[in-house]
């Protein structure tokens, strides 16, 4: 299991027990996280959409210094040793299932299709 995804699995294990704690769930009631959450999306769900939706904000706006940031990669260089560190551009890829940032680019500049992109990715049960 790789650090993503076990932070993942931290950060909806958390929501899940804060939830439970909030709708004063009991352990003994022997609810389902599907019974507890309803139609609430999980909380990774969240925090992906979030972020595609600032990153297609920021790429809209050409007069913002992250604009031009937000899909950059150096072309010179090697990464060091070991695993190479998760980037920004990397969790968009993941996010929004593409590998190419022309193609990835090129939804975000339409903001209907990248809404729609973001509600087809975001939006399942938990």
């Amino acid at each position: 299991m790789d650090t993503d995804q076990s932070l993942s699995k931290q950060i909806d294990g958390c929501y899940t027990r804060m939830l439970r704690m909030a709708l004063d769930v009991n352990w003994k009631q022997h609810l389902t996280n599907k019974e507890v959450y309803g139609t609430l999306p999980r909380a990774t769900m969240k925090i992906q959409e979030r972020r595609m939706r600032l990153a297609g904000h920021l790429k809209r706006h050409p007069e913002l210094t992250a604009s031009s940031l937000l899909l950059w990669e150096p072309k010179h260089g090697a990464r060091t040793r070991g695993r190479p560190a998760l980037t920004y551009v990397d969790n968009l890829r993941k996010d929004t299932g593409l590998s190419d940032t022309r193609e990835i680019a090129g939804l975000m500049a339409d903001r209907l299709l990248w809404r729609r992109h973001i509600n087809a990715r975001t939006l399942k049960p938990p």
